[in-house]
């Protein structure tokens, strides 16, 4: 009887033991959160508090936000969606009118008898250009490609039906860049047969007729199994922006690397050779790479953004996808791109002998300046010299940005004046967990800080970003994704309430207003103002974002001196029971043996 009264003593004596230890942990648990909480980052910003400024805009059954097109002079954005045409304001995203724009009938019974699933005989909108009161936009409708011209005021009204092919790729998830020139040609980039294996730089008209100038057709040193993700115009040029099995590396090995392409917009084509296909078409790689003895490169480009004002491409690229992920922001300035297409070509006598360097020196033909007394061979230069010897090099020795283990895509960019009277570029980029972050380019030392990370969707369930667009006008980023649109303002100059918060925050939008002692944006755009404080001199200060208050700074000692102490006593409590018990194990032991 005395022994198992023994035993029953040792049981509670180890459940409480047990229980101390529960508390011990809990405990820990509770200071980590507290703690956390304390040196929480202040760059993250929240679904919610996205939109205590920002917009959003979404339709039950309708996905795939793929397009943004802005009209500022009616204040609208127009957008294309899975079957769906919008009008949405451009402040407010409030739905001004949607158009219904489904696949045909006899489209989606022909895309499911050749084998596509359901999910992807829609009308899924790839194309959606402006060009003054008209808007022109074409959907894969059913693998069935078809296009429309509409009025920008009403774009329920089709004013033309154009046939997609040569517009438009078949398949939703065929990449595909697109630009109406100020003159009005349609340029396009993409796959153009049902397989998605031709792929072309094409110039159509858009109209009823079919005249068409395109890259040659089916030949590997044109393009080869290219993914386009961008396109702009300058005075003279057309250029195409997008990533391609290496051409020149194929003996060695299959691997991607990033290309620039560019075509004269009065190329018209051959007359009997190279009848319909460009006679100025080159390309040149993008270099985009850590440098060094044996560079790292990023080769894959995923986004790019023009600056005209700037004369500067910013662009994201990515290792492979099946390699350890890794991304990087590389700016290009147009000189450097004109000097890669001035340089000597890549030639390959046939197809089983080496890449040479060939230098010719009139490439007048190629700048725009055709010569019709020499045009035969002007046709045959354009037939054999296709990639440019030297790579684009980027603007700075090193990418203006490294993520290790993130994927980025889309990119826009701000540049507006500071303080130091030098531009400030600020770059949005969408990752593939659907965040966005803000980015910004140290005037004076080219440095890059992440400002704010931005998570533009509810839950823990990351949406794809389809679309991500900046507009001066609001002042706000414009991001498609999968489920909606929404507008972001680039500024939350409000969230902070001392001057050195404001200035360890160092964001470019927002300064201390030393007359109102507040923090705002920078008083009517004048980033000279005497009385608005900015410090972009360094990044964010991550350790004390709120500078050196007396209240927070008692907030940590007290914490740290309670968790001390309680921790030495539970520690105690658990020692004295771990002891007590092993005492009471041994006389039950001895009472047993006796």
């Amino acid at each position: 009887m005395q022994v198992d009264q023994k035993r029953i003593t040792l049981r509670k004596n180890t459940d409480l033991k047990t229980f101390d230890y529960h508390r011990f942990l809990v405990l820990i648990l509770t200071i980590t959160s507290l703690w956390t909480g304390i040196f929480a980052d202040f760059r993250c910003v929240s679904y919610q508090d996205l939109l205590t400024t920002g917009d959003r805009f979404n339709d039950t059954g309708v996905s795939a936000f793929s397009k943004i097109v802005f009209d500022v002079p009616r204040n609208q954005v127009i957008v294309g969606a899975n079957n769906t045409l919008y009008r949405l304001s451009l402040n407010g995203l409030a739905q001004l009118e949607k158009a219904s724009w489904p696949a045909t009938n006899s489209a989606v019974d022909m895309c499911q008898v050749k084998g596509q699933g359901e999910a992807r005989c829609h009308n899924f909108v790839k194309v959606l250009v402006a060009s003054g009161d008209r808007i022109f936009s074409c959907g894969t409708n059913a693998f069935k490609p078809q296009c429309s011209w509409r009025a920008i005021e009403n774009v329920s009204n089709v004013l033309e039906w154009v046939r997609g092919v040569g517009h438009c790729p078949y398949s939703p998830e065929a990449n595909v860049t697109a630009l109406l020139t100020r003159s009005g040609q349609y340029f396009v980039g993409s796959s153009t047969d049902f397989s998605g294996t031709d792929s072309a730089i094409i110039r159509s008209d858009t109209g009823k007729t079919k005249s068409m100038t395109r890259t040659q057709q089916y030949d590997s040193k044109w393009l080869n199994e290219p993914q386009f993700v961008g396109s702009f115009e300058t005075s003279d040029y057309v250029y195409f922006l997008f990533r391609e099995v290496a051409v020149e590396y194929i003996n060695c090995g299959k691997i991607v690397y990033s290309r620039i392409a560019r075509i004269c917009k009065n190329d018209n084509g051959g007359k009997v050779f190279l009848r319909d296909n460009w006679t100025t078409f080159l390309k040149a790689r993008l270099n985009c790479s850590i440098p060094g003895n044996y560079p790292f490169y990023f080769n894959e480009i995923q986004g790019m953004t023009y600056l005209e004002s700037e004369e500067m491409v910013y662009a994201t690229f990515t290792t492979p996808s099946n390699s350890i992920p890794g991304s990087a922001i590389c700016s290009f300035n147009m000189s450097s791109i004109a000097a890669a297409f001035s340089g000597p070509f890549k030639y390959q006598k046939s197809h089983d002998s080496a890449w040479e360097t060939f230098v010719k020196r009139n490439k007048s033909h190629f700048e725009c300046k055709p010569d019709p007394a020499d045009n035969y061979y002007q046709v045959l230069d354009s037939s054999r010299y296709q990639l440019m010897n030297d790579a684009v090099q980027p603007a700075t020795l090193h990418p203006l940005y490294k993520g290790l283990l993130e994927t980025l895509t889309h990119i826009a960019v701000d540049v507006l004046p500071t303080k130091q009277h030098k531009a400030v570029h600020v770059l949005y980029v969408a990752t593939t967990d659907g965040l966005v972050k803000k980015i910004s380019v140290l005037p004076t030392t080219q440095e890059t800080c992440v400002v704010e990370v931005w998570k533009p969707y509810p839950g823990n369930n990351p949406v794809p970003i389809k679309a991500l667009h900046y507009l001066e006008e609001t002042k706000s980023v414009y991001i498609g994704t999968e489920k909606s649109v929404m507008r972001i303002p680039v500024h939350r100059c409000g969230t902070l309430h001392n001057q050195m918060a404001c200035e360890n925050a160092t964001d470019p939008y927002c300064g201390w207003n030393e007359l109102e002692q507040q923090r705002t944006t920078v008083p009517n755009n004048d980033s000279l103002s005497g009385y608005s404080k900015q410090n972009l001199t360094h990044c964010p200060v991550l350790t004390k974002p709120d500078g050196p208050s007396i209240i927070s700074t008692l907030h940590v000692i007290m914490l740290c001196v309670v968790s001390f102490i309680v921790g030495l006593v539970l520690m105690g409590n658990s020692c004295y029971v771990y002891i007590h018990c092993q005492r009471l194990r041994d006389q039950a032991v001895h009472a047993e043996f006796l």
